[in-house]
């Protein structure tokens, strides 16, 4: 009897034991699920403070630089503007709005302009070989009516194009590029090169109207002549043979003034009626023709400005 009350008791105390087991198993458990929630909790609570006050600080902070959008060497569209402030918004709407205009500056020396001055150039030449010719000698001009109309006006809308361009040219400002467009169209406007720029373009063609046909009338086009300057200036800086070109541009200068020359010795020789030795033959036969007069001509002046040659001494005061 002894011995089974032992073996119940026993198994009583084991049965006790397995329910506390289990119970603090039961208590245990659900702590380790709230510990761990609470955890997150409070690491996602302050992730997202964080967040708030880092959007907040930026709000505040991040604000576009008036200096660096009027003086920056970069065009405006390139320079990042915060889109959370109302001034971001408000600058970005502005700068949509007159995104072509201010996109298009064009850097004084850079490459654009280096080939914009060589077009101006050749209408500048244009205008400084043909209407001293087409003057003196009108064959060349009663022959091609349509073809120089047709050049005179390119040349012309090349001129007026260039006007425009000098409106979109940048500038340095205590050694920084403006692009700001009203401060752009007020350095052009004061520089004398504006009005320079104006004359050249007088409508002098107009009076042929009443006169006849005289190319020389275009001589305002002759002022537009710093345009290729500032061209040669600039080819010198980017070509590896800087003594080749200055002598071929003084051997282009040389035959430009010959040809001058030959054309105001036949025009003085037209005048005067043909007379004299020193005069050109007069225009009969082989002398006619516009390329005998024109070799001829280019010939004395050669001569005249080289002082090579024995030339006939001039008989009159215009000669």
């Amino acid at each position: 009897m002894d011995e089974l009350e032992d073996s119940n008791g026993s198994e009583v105390e084991s049965v006790c034991q397995d329910d506390v087991t289990e119970v603090a198993d039961t208590k245990e458990k659900p702590d380790l699920p709230h510990s761990a929630k609470d955890r997150w909790g409070k690491l996602k609570t302050t992730m997202t403070v964080t967040n708030q006050i880092t959007v907040k600080k930026n709000r505040r902070l991040d604000r576009g630089d008036s200096f660096l959008r009027k003086f920056s060497t970069r065009n405006q569209a390139e320079i990042e503007v915060s889109p959370n402030t109302e001034d971001s918004q408000t600058e970005t709407r502005r700068n949509t709005k007159h995104k072509t205009l201010k996109s298009f500056v064009i850097h004084p020396s850079g490459g654009f302009m280096f080939y914009w001055l060589g077009v101006v150039t050749l209408s500048v030449l244009y205008n400084l070989w043909t209407c001293i010719a087409r003057e003196a000698f009108r064959e060349i001009q009663k022959g091609y009516m349509a073809v120089w109309f047709c050049l005179d006006g390119i040349c012309d809308f090349v001129y007026i194009c260039d006007i425009f361009v000098q409106f979109r040219t940048g500038y340095l400002l205590q050694g920084l590029m403006v692009y700001d467009s009203t401060k752009l169209c007020k350095n052009y406007i004061k520089d004398r090169c504006f009005i320079t720029d104006v004359v050249s373009l007088l409508p002098l063609d107009l009076v042929q109207f009443y006169t006849g046909v005289h190319p020389m009338l275009r001589f305002p086009r002759f002022l537009k002549i710093y345009r290729s300057v500032r061209f040669m200036h600039m080819y010198e800086s980017r070509t590896a043979y800087p003594n080749l070109l200055r002598v071929a541009s003084l051997s282009h200068i040389l035959f430009l003034g010959s040809h001058w020359f030959a054309a105001f010795y036949y025009l003085i020789s037209e005048a005067e009626g043909f007379e004299g030795e020193w005069s050109y033959h007069e225009p009969i036969g082989e002398y006619a023709a516009v390329t005998r007069k024109y070799l001829a001509s280019l010939y004395w002046s050669t001569l005249t400005l080289t002082t090579i040659g024995d030339l006939p001494p001039p008989d009159t005061n215009w000669q």
